[in-house]
């Protein structure tokens, strides 16, 4: 059953900014001579949990990190974040078979005890999803944007028919 505080919004983006997203974050154009690039992460839930991914911070204490903040203004303006407390980009790498990293459930700012929003933007449609701990699972389709309490404990999957699967992740207050 989908927890009444799971939102889903499909076509969130005008196609313009959407296409615009999905190019910088797919390595399909550049930004100041310079193609997006990825960092390896060991673990995903937590360092050294035996599951990885790349990812790339963005936006962290309180600060933009990566000149790439600038593309995600239209989805930071459509939410109309009251404060934005970290965005990270995600990819998992296509496996074989699907992997559930069922074992690593987590909320991501699970150290902060205030009330946030945990938001997350689907780069590329694939077989991939986001799974909650009550069963839930969220597909992972191009310009859909779920949006969670952040207390909620989640995960997520690798993908199999497409080389990658990439989305951005948002903690915020509303």
């Amino acid at each position: 059953m989908t927890d009444q505080r799971i939102e889903i919004v499909d076509n969130f983006l005008p196609e313009e900014h959407f296409r615009t997203i999905k190019e910088c974050f797919m390595g399909e154009s550049y930004m100041r001579g310079r193609r997006f690039s990825w960092d390896w992460t060991d673990g995903i839930s937590e360092l050294k949990d035996g599951h990885f991914q790349f990812n790339r911070m963005i936006y962290c204490s309180s600060i933009p990190v990566s000149d790439y903040y600038s593309v995600l203004a239209p989805i930071c303006d459509k939410e109309q974040f009251a404060a934005t407390l970290r965005i990270k980009a995600n990819l998992n790498v296509k496996t074989e078979k699907l992997k559930v990293f069922d074992n690593a459930f987590h909320e991501d700012m699970g150290e902060l005890r205030i009330k946030y929003t945990t938001g997350i933007y689907y780069i590329n449609t694939n077989d991939g999803y986001t799974l909650f701990e009550d069963g839930t699972k969220v597909e992972s389709v191009a310009n859909r944007f779920l949006r969670f309490p952040g207390h909620l404990r989640h995960t997520g999957t690798t993908c199999t028919d497409q080389n990658r699967r990439v989305l951005i992740n948002f903690n915020y207050i509303n």
